[in-house]
C-alpha cells in the first residue's frame, strides 16, 4: 500500500529521455527531444522539484500532441506550430 506522501521513485535523465522517444509520434519530434531534455536539465537546479516535474510533463504533452508539429529551418534554428497545443495552467484570476 502506499500513501500519499511517499516519495516517487527516482528517474535518470537517460530514463526519461528514453520514455519520451518512445512517446514521441513523429520523427521531428524525436529529434527535437535532445534539445528539451538538454534545456530541462540546464533549469533544473533552479527548479523545485514540483518545477522539474512540470517540466517533464509539458515534454511528455509535447510528444503525445498529434497536433504539435515541430519544424527546423534552414538555419538550424527550431519552431513548432501547433493548432490545439496544450498550454501551461493559468493561475486563477489571469
Amino acid at each position: 500500500m502506499f500513501s500519499s506522501n511517499d516519495p516517487i521513485p527516482t528517474l535518470r535523465w537517460g530514463e526519461a529521455e528514453a520514455l519520451f522517444m518512445k512517446m514521441a509520434t513523429s520523427a521531428a519530434k524525436r529529434r527535437m527531444l535532445p534539445h528539451l531534455m538538454e534545456g530541462a536539465r540546464k533549469q533544473a537546479p533552479f527548479l523545485t522539484p514540483t518545477g522539474v516535474m512540470k517540466e517533464l510533463a509539458y515534454i511528455a504533452a509535447a510528444m503525445l500532441d498529434a497536433n504539435f508539429a515541430p519544424t527546423q529551418s534552414d538555419s538550424g534554428v527550431w519552431e513548432a506550430s501547433s493548432s490545439s497545443s496544450a498550454s501551461p495552467p493559468q493561475p486563477r484570476g489571469s
